[in-house]
């Protein structure tokens, strides 16, 4: 079975993972030279996102495997990595004689096709190029943020458009999400851009940040009411109630 590995915080933090008391009372035999390293990492044929790691090291070394966005400890392993770009695979043997290591560079030709097979990733980000979004602040009526019934795709009952946002100092805030070597979210407010991660959930349509938030967010799982090439609408989902808020592409005009 394959594993998609993604890049996020927790992924990065896993790299930092060491050999465990377990591995550590697996160890087999001596040391060995980096010489007597054997392993192998070959890449799919036509879709070099899926990579297979092979260990090839005689005995029953414990190996441990570190690439962007995750880490392995088993002697075969196959992994994807969805975006584009360079990557160290790195191997290590753990012995009694103290770990042994050697590394690998490969690279990842363009973006998985069947990762971001749904549509919802381009009309979100433009791919690796970006796609920027700003309140659709001339929507008709002038209503773009506020909120309404459970199934509401527009705000009903608090309804609050460019007068409200200027006054919270966010009408020129702007999201940008792009797939350029990772799932790239920065918002700009006062004419600073702090960047985070993004996970869209394709399958249950949700969009969640991770380490920054939307304008006036609440950081929670957002649930996409409406994405389309040019508007994007977002929800946070209470029990009989949403609060809304309506973006539009940059460049955009109603």
């Amino acid at each position: 079975m394959k594993k998609f590995i993604t890049l996020s915080l927790l992924a990065l933090s896993a790299l930092l993972v060491s050999c465990t008391k377990e591995d550590e009372e697996s160890m087999d035999g001596p040391g060995i030279s980096k010489d007597n390293l054997k392993f192998s990492i070959t890449q799919e044929q036509g879709h070099d996102n899926i990579v297979m790691l092979n260990s090839l090291t005689e005995g029953s070394y414990i190996p441990f495997w570190e690439y962007t966005g995750g880490f392995s400890k088993n002697k075969k392993d196959t992994i994807n990595l969805p975006f584009a770009g360079k990557y160290t695979i790195r191997y290590t043997i753990y012995t009694q004689g103290g770990p042994i290591a050697d590394s690998s560079d490969i690279t990842v030709s363009k973006n998985d096709p069947e990762y971001f097979a749904s549509p919802l990733w381009k009309l979100l980000t433009n791919e690796q190029t970006g796609k920027t979004w700003v309140w659709a602040a001339d929507i008709p009526g002038g209503i773009c943020y506020g909120n309404g019934s459970g199934g509401a795709t527009a705000p009903e009952w608090w309804q609050n458009g460019i007068a409200y946002l200027t006054e919270q100092g966010v009408a020129a805030d702007e999201m940008t999400f792009d797939l350029n070597g990772a799932k790239n979210y920065s918002l700009t407010h006062a004419g600073a851009a702090k960047k985070a991660l993004f996970e869209l959930d394709t399958l249950n349509r949700t969009l969640k940040i991770t380490g920054g938030d939307i304008p006036l967010g609440n950081k929670v799982t957002y649930v996409i009411v409406k994405l389309t090439a040019d508007e994007l609408t977002l929800a946070q989902q209470g029990d009989g109630w949403r609060n809304i808020w309506m973006y539009k592409r940059k460049g955009f005009n109603y």
